[in-house]
Formats: structure tokens, C-alpha cells, sequence
């Protein structure tokens, strides 16, 4: 078994080896205003959910927000009204620890409930969660803790039959209120940490997610004399709790609050570096403001060490342009300044204090001008120099340029500085065509237009110049001025698509003729003829009416029902109204002619005996 823990810690320490502590982020003002309207609503709901109102009242206790006046006293009435004391030790802590978080006045625990929280922590019957719960609701009222050596002796022997994560998590946080008797959790540290999960070399955290996590980070941090985790993973384990600021439920705020301040509070504190506002600069304003705290966003004292630019590195080509320079203190606590006077583009600044390092892309912007510009027309067959025209930003043309098909447009301009998006734009109402201006040898952008070959259709369009870079920041729209383009093409129509649509007319299929009445007549009469010979037959047979009985009256009713519903399906009624019909009066018809049959055999062995 140690062999096997220690084959575990040896792999978890090659995996973290070499890797400087990265932590960028840390809780805000936003992150904690987002926390508040959660715990808020926990504490806000009428319920008798006393689960909530406890993560309700801890979460604010956590942020060192005090409640308002009104709020804590429906709280507490809360509290007195459903809490019963006698139900699962978890939300007796629950109620404990809530009225002590609310200070609400006067007492909430009996006797009876004090009883039955010692019965719980020494019931050999007791979960490890049942046992730590029970421990933490006496605790929260003052209340001694009864035989520490058996608690503890109860905890090992839990441990031994299932000494899952969370399991331990229970057994390392009761042994913090064992004194002298929790020494046992200090065995079983190495087990909690060999069980770290590494995601993407960044991120540590317990199989069993933010609870988990926060329940074993908060037990093994709290343990006196045991420095569980190196900074590295320390480090690492706040980067996942970072990436759960996004929890919506109060329970979660709580779990990843109080792992946060703990891990804080411990000897491997994380320090977060990172940048405040926006990453980038210009060359007008180069300083970069850079903060430097703990996971709350609060100061470190003393740090680690002086806050160094290790390098600032261009990303075009990795040259290093900046190296090994100190920041100065800036106007808040955890403030400080790194001076970026660079050439506009985009650079990796590593920073540093002590043995925590972090980079960071950051973008130096400056502003580009336009040295030099020209437009006109040239000769689409070159026998001519081109006709250009020189223009100063913001001026246009003085005069429409008039082109025909034989004419090529020409645009050429210089800049301070290469852009990466140089463009053109020809447009009308109904037309746009954007050409993108590229770059000679000599660095000047030029466009050329072939005016017959890009356009359909003549008409007056403006010219616009666009300029723009994610390092430039003066981005430029210029409205150079018009051109009439004259290519003997008419501008084609376009109908609107919003216009009435022209109206569909159908014609309906005309009626076929009807029947002369003659034939109408002769149809109906063969129709009928089987109930006219019907009535023929009785009148030459005769009816025999002896054996009609009064059993027999409910088959002939429901015969007759059946026929005049098929007659009523053929006049108005559909299929589905005449199946619902038909399905009782069948059953009623079949019954009745049943008994009808039965009566009659029964009649006739009565015949044969006489």
C-alpha cells in the first residue's frame, strides 16, 4: 500500500516539476456582486428550506457583507418556526450554524437535541458525514465534544470499510475538533493528495467536482504542522477554482468562497498577476497597469519579490525589445506600472515576483499617417501616362472624374507604417465594390481598377478610402469624392423585393353533370327494392309473432339503433363520431341477442321433455 502511495505522489510530482506558478485571475467586485444576488435570493425566498438560509447567511458572512436588519429577523423567525431538532444531523448544523452566522438573539438548541447530537457522534451506526456534522452542530453552540478517543477510534474504523474522497473529507474535518485524538488525519493527507486529477497541465481538483474539491482542500489546509501541498499545485488548484466563478447556486458560493480563503490564508498562498483594464497601450499613453494580489484581489505583504518585466518579446518575429525591467508602484495597493515605450505592434510581456511568473499578450497602438496620395485615370491600353491628382487628408477631389470603359482607375498612397487592411470602396445605392490596395517594393499601395471589366452598368459612385490595423489607433474612412463612369450600359431594373406580388387566379374544376331525373328515379327504386320485397314476403309467408317475448325487445331495440345510426352516418354524422356510437350499442346489441338465443334453445329443451 505505501508503495503504491508513493509510485502515485512520485508521478503527481514529475507532472508539476518545472512549471512556474501561473494564476491570473482572482474574486472581484464583480464576481462578488454576482455572489450576492444569489446569496440574496437564498435568503429572501419564503420557505422552510433551512439548508438555504444557511449557505445564505455564510456566503455573506464570507464576503463580510452585514445583512440588512429586516432580513435577518425574518431569518431567524425562519429558523424557530421549522426547525424541529431532531432531524439528520446535517440540518441541525445547518440550523446551527445559521442562527450563529445570522446572530440571531436567545437560543435555538435544546436539551433534547444536544442529546441526540452526542447519541449521533457516538453511534458505532453513524456515517463519517453524520459523525462530522453532529461534531461541527455541537461546536457551533459551544458544546463539548464527548470521549474524543472513541470519536476517533470510530472514524479509523469507518475509514477501513470505505475511505472514499468524501469519506476522508468528513474524517479530516472532525479530526480538527478532536485535539490530540485527530492526529490520524495527518496519515491520511498523502492519500487526499496522491488522488489530485491533473486537467490539460493547468488545473488540479478532486474527482467529485467543486464540493469535493473545496471540502478536501479546506480539511487539509486547516491541519496543524502539515504542509500538504507544494506551491505548484497549490497554484494549480486555484486555477480551477478561478474557472468556477461562473456557480449559481448558494451551496457552490460557499464551497468555492471559503476553499478560497483558506487556500489564502495558508503557506502557499497563490499570487495572481495580471493586467488591469485593458491589454494594450499607446504610444501616447505606454504605461501598462499591472496588478499584483492574492486571490481576493487584496495586497500581499510583503511580496514575494520586486515586480520585474522579465522580457517583452515582439510576436512578428520573437525579437526581444524589453528585458529585465522593474515596475514602479502605482496609485492603489496592489497597482503597478510597466512603461511599454515600444514601435505599435503586439508583444508576449513576461512578468515576475518572486517565484511566481505569468506572460501576457499585449498590444502597443500608435497612429499612422498618410504621407502622400494620389488618384486619377490612366489608359486601359498603357499609351498614356496616367492623369493623378494630389490630395491632403481630408480634402476630395474638386471636380467628378469622368471615365469610360477604355479608362483604368489608379490609386496610390504612402503610409508612416505598413496596415494590414487597405481598401478602396467604390458605392452607389445600389451598387458596392470594395478593391484591396497592395504593396510595391517600394512600400507605396496601389490599386488599379479596370472600370469596364468590374462595373456592368454606368452611373455616379462614391470613392472612399479605408485604413484600418489592430496596432493603428486612428483608423481612417476618407470619402476621396465621385466618379461618373460612362460605359454605354443602361442600369438594369431591379424590382423591389418588398412590391405587391402579382395575384394568383385558380380556376376550380366545374361540376360534373347530374343524372336525368328518370335515372335519379330507376336508382332509388332498385335501391329500395330489397325492403319492398321484404314487406312482399311477410305479406305472402305471414309474420310469426307467438314466440316474441319481452327478452327479446333490448336485441331488436338495438338493432334497430345500429340501423339508424348507419342512416344518420350517411346524412351527417363522420366516421369517427359513428365508431364511438357504434362500439356500446354493438356490445349492448350483441348481449341482448345472446340472451335472446340462450332463451330460446332453453325453451325448446323444455319442449322435448314434455
Amino acid at each position: 500500500m505505501f508503495r503504491l502511495k508513493l509510485i502515485g505522489l512520485t508521478i503527481l510530482l514529475c507532472l508539476t516539476i518545472g512549471v512556474n506558478s501561473s494564476v491570473k485571475g482572482y474574486i472581484g467586485s464583480v464576481d462578488t456582486k454576482k455572489f450576492l444576488l444569489v446569496l440574496s435570493e437564498s435568503l429572501s425566498e419564503d420557505s422552510s428550506d433551512l439548508t438555504g438560509i444557511y449557505y445564505g447567511a455564510a456566503g455573506h458572512k464570507l464576503l463580510n457583507v452585514k445583512l440588512d436588519v429586516l432580513i435577518t429577523k425574518k431569518n431567524c423567525d425562519a429558523l424557530l418556526k421549522n426547525f424541529k431538532g431532531d432531524e439528520d444531523p446535517e440540518i441541525v448544523f445547518y440550523a446551527f450554524g445559521a442562527w450563529s452566522h445570522l446572530e440571531c438573539p436567545g437560543k435555538i438548541h435544546k436539551e433534547e437535541t444536544l442529546k441526540y447530537l452526542h447519541n449521533i457522534v457516538l453511534n458505532e451506526k453513524s456515517s463519517p458525514a453524520d459523525i462530522r456534522f453532529a461534531s461541527a452542530a455541537l461546536k457551533v453552540v459551544g458544546d463539548k465534544l464527548p470521549n474524543p478517543a472513541k470519536v476517533s477510534q470510530l472514524l479509523l474504523s469507518k475509514l477501513k470499510e470505505d475511505d472514499s474522497l468524501i469519506n476522508l473529507g468528513h474524517a479530516i474535518h472532525t479530526s480538527l475538533m478532536l485535539g490530540n485524538h485527530g492526529k490520524f488525519a495527518i496519515d491520511r493527507a498523502e492519500d487526499v493528495v496522491v488522488q489530485l486529477d491533473e486537467v490539460n497541465g493547468k488545473l488540479l481538483q478532486w474527482e467529485g467536482g467543486l464540493s469535493t474539491t473545496s471540502l478536501l482542500l479546506t480539511g487539509l489546509l486547516r491541519l496543524q504542522g502539515l504542509k500538504p501541498l507544494t506551491q505548484i499545485q497549490a497554484d494549480k488548484i486555484a486555477n480551477y477554482l478561478l474557472t468556477r466563478k461562473t456557480v449559481q447556486t448558494a451551496k457552490g458560493i460557499v464551497a468555492l468562497l471559503d476553499a478560497i480563503k483558506v487556500l489564502t490564508t495558508s503557506s502557499v498562498s497563490p499570487v495572481s498577476i495580471g493586467i488591469m483594464g485593458k491589454s494594450s497601450v499607446s504610444t501616447e499613453k505606454p504605461e501598462l497597469k499591472v496588478r499584483v494580489s492574492d486571490l481576493l484581489g487584496a495586497p500581499i505583504k510583503p511580496l514575494p519579490g520586486p515586480v520585474i518585466a522579465v522580457s517583452a518579446t515582439r510576436v512578428v518575429d520573437d525579437v526581444v525589445v524589453l528585458s529585465k525591467q522593474p515596475l514602479t508602484a502605482g496609485s492603489g495597493p496592489s497597482e503597478f506600472i510597466l512603461p511599454l515605450r515600444l514601435d505599435p505592434d503586439h508583444y508576449q510581456v513576461v512578468l515576475n515576483t518572486g517565484d511566481n511568473t505569468e506572460s501576457f499578450n499585449v498590444r502597443v497602438m500608435g497612429p499612422v499617417n498618410l504621407k502622400t496620395f494620389e488618384i486619377g485615370l490612366g489608359d486601359l491600353d498603357g499609351t498614356g501616362a496616367p492623369r493623378l491628382t494630389k490630395l491632403d487628408y481630408p480634402n476630395k477631389l474638386s471636380s467628378i472624374l469622368q471615365a469610360d470603359s477604355s479608362h483604368l482607375l489608379i490609386s496610390k498612397f504612402s503610409l508612416s507604417r505598413s496596415v494590414h487592411q487597405a481598401f478602396l470602396r467604390l458605392y452607389s445605392s445600389k451598387k458596392e465594390i470594395i478593391f484591396i490596395a497592395e504593396q510595391d517594393n517600394n512600400k507605396v499601395y496601389k490599386v488599379e481598377i479596370n472600370l469596364n471589366a468590374e462595373f456592368t452598368y454606368s452611373g455616379i459612385f462614391n470613392m472612399e478610402i479605408i485604413l484600418g490595423d489592430p496596432v493603428m489607433s486612428n483608423p481612417l474612412t476618407w470619402n476621396l469624392g465621385q466618379i461618373d463612369l460612362n460605359l454605354g450600359k443602361i442600369d438594369p431594373q431591379v424590382k423591389s423585393l418588398k412590391a405587391p406580388k402579382q395575384e394568383i387566379k385558380h380556376l376550380f374544376r366545374q361540376a360534373e353533370k347530374r343524372p336525368s331525373t328518370t335515372v335519379s328515379l330507376l336508382f332509388s327504386i332498385l335501391t329500395a327494392a330489397p325492403i319492398l320485397l321484404l314487406l312482399v314476403l311477410w305479406l305472402k309467408i305471414g309474420l310469426n309473432i307467438k314466440n316474441f317475448s319481452v327478452v327479446s325487445l333490448p336485441f331488436h331495440i338495438g338493432f334497430g339503433s345500429i340501423l339508424g345510426l348507419f342512416l344518420c352516418f350517411w346524412l351527417k354524422l363522420d366516421m369517427f363520431t359513428t365508431c364511438a356510437w357504434l362500439i356500446p350499442l354493438g356490445a349492448f346489441t350483441f348481449l341482448s341477442g345472446h340472451k335472446v338465443l340462450s332463451n330460446l334453445a332453453g325453451n325448446k329443451k323444455s319442449d322435448k321433455k314434455d
